[in-house]
C-alpha cells in the first residue's frame, strides 16, 4: 500500500470545497438507520443518541449535553473522511516506525526537523516494508511539514486529524468541529459512509426577486430623506411623490405630502427664488436644508426635522410605506439603525430550456400579447422588445437578417430591425472586449448575468411563409450554442463562458471595404463604418468600436438572452412545421397552457409566470444533485426509456437532442417532489414528443404492428400515474391576489392524446387544433 500526497489531497480539496453550491440536505433513512446503529455501538466521541428532523439533526451526548447541527455538515463530512483515511496512513506508519517510544517526544522533535538518524530510521523501514521512495517523501513532509498539510497539533494526539479537517473544509473550530468528528467515524465505517445518499433540497423557488446593492445607506434620518429626493430627481421619477404635495399655506410657500391616510406636514417649502437663511429659520434654528431642489423654475427646500417612531409631523415611519406603494421597484428599510434604500429587480431565474418557442392556436388567443407582456415584465417595450411581421413572401435567411446590395457606387450591407435587435441584445450582455498585443479584438466579457435582460424577439404569423427556409441560419446555429466549456472555463477566471458559431461571418462586413482591386478602402466613410452607425454603434465610443471590432474579426452569433418566440396560426393558409424545426423549438398549444377563460376577461384570476433566457445548453449530471425529486436523474431516464420503446422504429422516434431537452426542462424547473416531476414531464410531451405525431393509421403503427397512440397512452397511464387521473401544478402560470399561487389543471398529454385519438377515427391525425 502507498501513502498519498497530503498536501496535494489537502489543497484538491479545499478547491472542491469552494465549488460546493449550498443547499439544504436531506438524509436518507438507511442512513439514519446505520448511524443510530453506528452511535449505540461505539458510543464515538460521547455520542449517545441522535434525533432528526427534515434538515438538521440534534446529537445528545452520554453526559446529556446537545449538539445541533445542519444536515449539510455530513454532506461535508463525507467529502473530508476521503482525506482522513490519508492522515491516518502516514499516522499508522509513524507508530510502526516508533513502536515503544514516547510517541509525544518523538512528533515534537520531528516536527522541528529530522536528524541524520531519524531520517536514515524512516528510509530503513520504508525499504524494508516495500513503499516508493515517493511514499518515503510524502511521510517527511506528513512529519516535519505540518503547514503543508493543514496540521496543528503533533500526530502522536487522538485529535491530530481535527485542524487539518477543519482547514480543508473552510470551517471554523469553535462551532464546527463536530464536522471533523462525524468526518472519523465515517472514515471508520466504511457501512456508514456508503449508505450516505443525500437528497438536495434547492435553496429557494426557482420564482424569485432579487435584491440589489444598495442606492442609499444612511444614518441621518434627515440626510437619508435628501438624498432620497435627490435620487428621485436625478432618476426622472420624483413625478409619484410630487404628484401628492397638497399646498398648506399659500402665504409660507409650505407643502404637505398626503397619501393613504398619511400626512407629512411642511415636507418643502416652495419658491420661485432663492431663500435667505432667515427665511429658512422658525425661532433661532434652521428648519430646512439650505439647498434647494430646482424643478420647473421653482425651489423646493425639504425639511430637516424628521424624526422616527414619535408620531411627530414629519417621522419616516410615515413616509417608508407612502414610498414603498408609490414606488414597486424599490424599497426602503432600515437595518441596524441604518435607513436604506434599495432596488428591486423582478427579473426571474425560472429560465426557458429552449431559447426558441413556438405559441400555436387559433387567431386572437393572445399570442402575441404574450410575448410582449413578458418583455414588459423584465424590461420594456421599446428597449428589450422586438415585433417582426412575416410576409409569405420570405423564402431565404436575408430576409430576416439582411443582405449585401451593390447597386450604387459602393456595395451596402441592409440591415433589418431583427439584426439591430440581435446587436442590441449583444450589446446588453458586453462590457469588455479582450485584446491581443497587438490590439486585436479576441473574445467578449460579460456583465453579470443578473444584470442581463432577456430580449424578446416575436415572428408574428411565423408561418406565412416556410420557416425551414427564411430561418434556416438560426436553426442550424441554434445548435451550436454552448455554455461553460469545462476546459475553457477552469483555464480562465470567468464566472461563464457562452460560445456560438455567427449567424453572419465577419468576412461579411469586411468584404464590403474592399475596392473593385480588392484592395482595403481606407475611406472614412466605409461601409461597414455606415453599417456600424445603422447598427447603433457610436465608434467614437471605445467600447462600441470594441465590440464592432469584435463583429468584423468574429461575426454576429445568436446572443444568449435572446428568445425568440414564433405565433402560429395552423390553417389550410400557413405552411406546417417539419420535425427540423418542431425538434428545434419549445412548441406550445397556446390554448392548453394558457386557456382563454372569459369569465376572467375584465378581472383576471390567473397570469403566466415571468420567463428568462435559458443558461445551460447541454445538461450534466451534477446539475441533477440539487433536484429533490430526481438528484440522480434515474426517474428521467426511465421516463425517457419507456415512452421511447413506444416510438422505435417510428418516424417519431426520440434520440439524444430529445433527452437532453428533457434533462433541461427538470433542470429548469427543478421539482421537489414526484408530482412536480410528472408534470415537468407531462409538458415535455405537449412540447416536444406530441407535437412530432401526425399520419394515419399506417404511419401511426410501432414496430411491432400495434397502435402507436393507444400504447403511448397505456406507457404513460403507468410513467405518469400520480397525475394521470387527478390534477397536477401549473408551471407556468400562477394565481393573481391570493396567497397560495398554485394552480392545478388537468394532466394536459391525456387530453391531448384522448383530442388525437378521436381525429385519428376520421382518417388523420395531427397534435395541432
Amino acid at each position: 500500500m502507498e501513502l498519498i500526497d497530503l498536501e496535494l489531497t489537502f489543497n484538491e480539496i479545499k478547491s472542491s470545497v469552494n465549488e460546493i453550491e449550498f443547499r439544504d440536505v436531506q438524509l436518507s433513512d438507511d442512513f439514519k438507520i446505520e448511524y443510530e446503529r453506528y452511535i449505540s455501538s461505539n458510543a464515538a466521541n460521547g455520542y449517545s443518541e441522535v434525533k432528526w428532523t427534515d434538515f438538521s439533526t440534534r446529537i445528545i451526548t452520554s453526559t446529556g449535553k446537545s449538539i445541533f447541527l445542519t444536515n449539510y455538515w455530513f454532506f461535508i463530512a463525507s467529502k473530508l473522511a476521503v482525506y482522513l483515511e490519508g492522515l491516518n496512513a502516514h499516522k499508522q506508519v509513524f507508530k510502526q516506525i516508533f513502536d515503544g517510544e514516547n510517541l509525544q517526544e518523538i512528533a515534537t522533535s520531528l516536527r522541528g526537523g529530522l536528524t541524520d538518524e531519524q531520517t536514515s530510521l524512516i528510509q530503513n523501514f520504508f525499504t524494508k516494508s516495500g513503499y516508493s521512495l515517493q511514499s518515503f517523501e510524502f511521510f517527511i513532509k506528513f512529519v516535519s511539514d505540518y503547514g503543508a498539510w493543514g496540521g496543528g497539533k503533533t500526530i502522536d494526539r487522538n485529535d491530530y486529524y481535527v485542524s487539518p479537517l477543519l482547514q480543508a473544509g473552510k470551517l471554523l473550530a469553535e462551532t464546527q468541529s463536530a464536522v471533523a468528528e462525524i468526518a472519523k467515524q465515517f472514515a471508520e465505517n466504511p457501512v456508514l459512509r456508503h449508505s450516505f445518499l443525500p437528497t438536495f433540497v434547492p435553496v429557494s423557488n426557482p420564482l424569485k426577486v432579487k435584491v440589489l446593492p444598495h442606492i442609499i445607506s444612511e444614518s441621518s434620518r434627515g440626510k437619508f430623506v435628501y438624498n432620497l429626493i435627490e435620487f428621485l430627481i436625478k432618476e426622472k421619477i420624483q413625478k409619484s411623490i410630487f404628484e401628492c404635495l397638497i399646498e398648506r399655506d399659500i402665504n409660507l410657500g409650505n407643502y404637505n405630502l398626503e397619501f393613504n391616510g398619511y400626512r407629512l406636514t411642511t415636507f418643502f417649502k416652495v419658491s420661485n427664488a432663492p431663500l435667505e437663511e432667515e427665511q429658512l429659520k422658525r425661532g433661532d434654528k434652521i428648519r430646512f436644508f439650505e439647498k434647494p431642489f430646482t424643478l420647473n423654475s421653482k425651489m423646493y427646500y425639504l425639511s430637516n426635522q424628521w424624526t422616527d417612531g414619535t408620531l411627530s409631523r414629519l417621522d419616516i415611519q410615515s413616509l417608508i410605506p407612502i414610498f414603498n406603494t408609490l414606488y414597486e421597484n424599490y424599497e426602503i428599510v432600515i437595518e441596524n439603525e441604518t435607513y436604506i434604500l434599495k432596488k428591486l429587480d423582478h427579473h426571474v431565474t425560472l429560465q426557458v430550456s429552449k431559447p426558441f418557442l413556438l405559441l400555436a392556436g387559433i387567431s386572437g388567443t393572445g399570442k402575441t400579447r404574450f410575448v410582449r407582456e413578458q418583455a414588459k415584465s423584465t424590461g420594456s417595450i421599446d428597449g428589450t422588445y422586438c415585433l417582426t411581421s412575416v410576409r409569405p413572401d420570405w423564402h431565404e435567411p436575408s430576409d430576416l437578417l439582411g443582405y449585401v446590395s451593390r447597386l450604387g457606387n459602393k456595395p451596402q450591407y441592409v440591415a433589418t430591425n431583427v439584426l439591430r435587435f440581435i446587436v442590441k441584445a449583444w450589446r446588453e450582455i458586453i462590457k469588455k472586449i479582450e485584446k491581443d498585443d497587438n490590439g486585436h479584438a479576441l473574445d467578449w466579457r460579460g456583465r453579470e448575468l443578473d444584470d442581463i435582460r432577456p430580449f424578446w424577439l416575436c415572428l408574428d404569423e411565423m408561418n406565412l411563409a416556410p420557416v425551414e427556409q427564411y430561418f434556416a441560419d438560426y436553426l442550424s446555429v441554434l445548435e451550436t450554442r454552448c455554455w461553460n466549456e469545462p476546459d475553457k472555463l477552469q483555464d480562465s477566471d470567468l464566472k461563464y463562458v457562452y460560445e456560438c458559431e455567427p449567424l453572419i461571418k465577419g468576412e461579411v462586413f469586411t468584404s464590403l471595404d474592399a475596392d473593385i482591386s480588392g484592395e482595403a478602402n481606407n475611406d472614412s466613410d466605409k461601409p461597414s463604418t455606415q453599417l456600424a452607425k445603422d447598427l447603433g454603434f457610436d465608434l467614437t465610443k471605445p467600447l462600441d468600436k470594441d465590440i464592432w471590432d469584435y463583429f468584423l474579426a468574429h461575426g454576429i452569433s445568436i446572443p444568449f438572452n435572446l428568445i425568440v418566440a414564433g405565433t402560429v396560426n395552423m390553417d389550410e393558409t400557413t405552411h406546417g412545421f417539419s420535425r427540423k424545426v418542431i425538434d428545434r423549438a419549445l412548441s406550445f398549444d397556446f390554448g392548453e397552457f394558457f386557456p382563454n377563460n372569459i369569465d376572467e376577461f375584465f378581472d383576471a384570476k390567473s397570469e403566466p409566470k415571468k420567463l428568462s433566457f435559458p443558461l445551460n445548453s447541454h445538461a450534466k449530471l451534477k446539475q441533477f444533485q440539487s433536484i429533490a425529486a430526481d438528484p440522480d436523474a434515474a426517474k428521467t431516464k426511465a421516463f425517457f426509456k419507456a415512452i421511447n420503446e413506444v416510438l422505435l422504429g417510428t418516424p417519431f422516434e426520440l434520440a439524444f437532442r430529445a433527452f437532453n431537452e428533457l434533462c433541461l426542462s427538470v433542470i429548469s424547473f427543478a421539482p421537489k417532489n414526484s408530482d412536480e416531476l410528472d408534470a415537468v414531464f407531462d409538458d415535455f410531451l405537449m412540447c416536444k414528443v406530441l407535437p412530432r405525431i401526425e399520419g394515419d393509421e399506417d404511419k401511426l403503427t410501432t414496430r411491432k404492428g400495434g397502435a402507436l397512440l393507444q400504447q403511448l397512452t397505456e406507457t404513460l397511464s403507468e410513467a405518469l400515474k400520480t397525475i394521470w387521473d387527478s390534477e397536477r401544478i401549473d408551471l407556468l402560470r400562477e394565481s393573481k391576489g391570493s396567497d397560495d399561487k398554485v394552480i392545478k389543471v388537468r394532466c394536459r398529454s391525456k387530453l391531448k392524446l384522448e383530442y388525437m385519438q378521436s381525429k385519428l377515427d376520421s382518417g388523420f391525425t395531427s397534435f395541432w387544433p
